[in-house]
């Protein structure tokens, strides 16, 4: 498995990874499943200040994407930062998640970032323990406080400082 900056040419795969999380998971609360047009604006925002990267199988494919952007706009909160990541459904639990999280790990501290926060959708044992492995504690909860799949969906902060 190799970690690289994700290219334009990786944007099918990505929307193909990401629309099956909006598909079947709630750990995106996007309803409808969207288009590489629709994606086209938000893969420029990503660049030395926003990594996104990609983790391609030695057969090529694109197993996962991760990324960080800003947790809030204003001023104050410059040096906090946002995480994502999904990993394609046939490749998770191989260290996929684990592998692009300590590339934007590495990223976040290179840069001055000072933390990093990850958002999680519903009750997701699995990526609980993604976050915690790599040193994010729980910050807090929140209760029904997105819609999915008929129902109310609560979410998880995970928070890591970085020295």
């Amino acid at each position: 498995m190799r970690i690289r900056d994700a290219t334009t040419t990786d944007l099918p795969a990505i929307v193909a990874i990401y629309n099956d999380a909006i598909r079947t998971t709630v750990a995106t609360f996007d309803l409808e499943p969207v288009t590489c047009e629709q994606r086209t604006p938000w893969l420029a925002q990503f660049g030395r200040e926003h990594p996104l990267y990609v983790a391609e199988g030695v057969d090529g494919a694109l197993l996962g994407f991760a990324y960080y952007l800003p947790y809030r706009t204003r001023a104050g909160y410059a040096a906090s930062k946002e995480t994502t990541v999904y990993v394609a459904r046939e490749a998770r639990r191989r260290g996929v998640a684990t592998r692009l999280y300590e590339g934007l790990i590495a990223h976040a501290r290179a840069e001055g970032v000072h933390a990093l926060v990850a958002v999680l959708g519903g009750d997701n044992p699995e990526s609980r323990g993604l976050h915690e492995k790599l040193g994010f504690a729980h910050a807090g909860h929140l209760r029904e406080i997105g819609r999915k799949f008929g129902r109310w969906v609560d979410t998880d902060y995970y928070l890591l400082l970085l020295p």
